[in-house]
């Protein structure tokens, strides 16, 4: 160990090589600077246990000690440094010690403060982790608006555990060529890949994401929401009944599918659900359609209010990957504040079919010049 204990370091970092790294002093060469504990302590290290764990990058890893609860971790804040509506690819070099674990989930997370102070976490990526060697942490995030705090930091295994971190680089995701795309033949356009949507068997298919509740309830539009019927064209009335979820103690918190090998390569999918806010807010809120994909979050769309009216929220997505896990869940409001969803559709949509809709609906509205 080369350094004492530490638990805020205001000292001036700067970025590796000359990369467009995003995070300051990410192999510790300046020692603990611009690092900080989350609820524990941190120290520096140029080696362990006798030199049989060394670092794999460079001279030093930093460890986080001392940690007595789960997300205690190592953090560095980023705001000033993140940029919105940019994606960024996340790498870190971490391993676990002590505790008599021998292996452990490490999480990388992203703590979001909205100009509006509330509080969200955003989960990047998920890895498990040993005590016998240096395993790679990958994921990606994007950032939709501009918030007042961004802090990323790792957390996950037991109490007791030292989380080890050699390097962590947090960068903007390359954009690599397209694959090319198959020829789409016979796909299911249109259809609803969620269960129980109109929640005609109650809320079986649906799960509390978190410690909160849910309820079925009467009273939401009983028509679909305008982004989702100008695609469908005409369709089937909903039911009018919503799922009420209550006993919010974050803003994460509300109900989930698991939508796992419903979804197909290369297809734009366009979501569209009704949501509503119960009473107790006193700024405007975000409801949020949310997906996680093999751990990664996705956007599926988002809308703001600050009233007690239906509002639709609406998106689009698509995948160029083959996923293992995939989970929808609605998100959003602030803690304490209830949250009502109807209607939740997700559907593949003819992009080529829906331009010539879209055309021919311009085409009606203007007018042609006179000759």
């Amino acid at each position: 160990i080369v350094s004492s204990v530490c638990t805020k370091s205001t000292r001036k970092g700067h970025l590796a090589n000359g990369s467009n790294n995003i995070i300051l002093n990410p192999t510790f060469e300046d020692e603990l600077s611009n690092w900080s504990g989350k609820g524990c302590n941190i120290l520096l290290h140029e080696s362990m246990e006798d030199g049989k764990i060394l670092p794999l990058y460079g001279k030093f890893f930093a460890s986080a000690t001392n940690r007595t609860r789960s997300w205690n971790g190592i953090e560095q804040e980023i705001t000033d440094r993140v940029r919105p509506k940019l994606a960024y690819e996340v790498t870190a070099i971490v391993r676990i010690y002590g505790g008599n674990v021998a292996d452990a989930n490490i999480q990388a997370t992203l703590w979001v403060q909205s100009q509006d102070i509330n509080e969200q976490y955003i989960k990047i990526a998920i890895s498990q982790a040993t005590d016998k060697g240096w395993v790679q942490l990958r994921g990606k995030f994007l950032l939709n608006g501009s918030p007042l705090k961004v802090i990323i930091f790792l957390e996950g295994p037991p109490p007791g555990t030292d989380i080890l971190i050699n390097r962590l680089v947090v960068k903007h995701a390359e954009k690599a060529p397209p694959p090319l795309r198959p020829f789409m033949k016979n796909e299911a356009f249109g259809v609803n890949i969620i269960e129980n949507s109109n929640l005609d068997d109650g809320i079986n298919g649906w799960f509390p994401l978190g410690n909160c509740s849910l309820n079925m309830e009467f009273g939401s539009p009983i028509e679909l929401p305008p982004m989702a019927r100008n695609s469908l064209g005409m369709q089937e009335r909903l039911s009018g009944r919503y799922i009420l979820v209550t006993n919010r103690a974050d803003t994460w918190m509300g109900p989930a599918q698991m939508i796992s090998g419903k979804l197909k390569l290369y297809l734009t999918y366009q979501v569209s659900a009704w949501v509503k806010i119960g009473p107790g807010s006193t700024s405007p809120q975000i409801v949020n359609v949310a997906l996680s994909i093999d751990g990664n979050w996705v956007n599926g769309g988002q809308v703001e209010f600050n009233n007690e009216s239906w509002h639709e929220v609406g998106g689009s997505f698509r995948i160029d990957k083959q996923p293992s896990n995939v989970m929808v869940y609605i998100q959003g409001p602030a803690a304490g504040v209830d949250l009502m969803v109807a209607g939740l559709y997700i559907f593949p949509v003819d992009r080529r079919a829906r331009f010539k809709l879209l055309k021919k609906q311009t085409d009606k509205v203007i007018p042609s010049s006179p000759s």
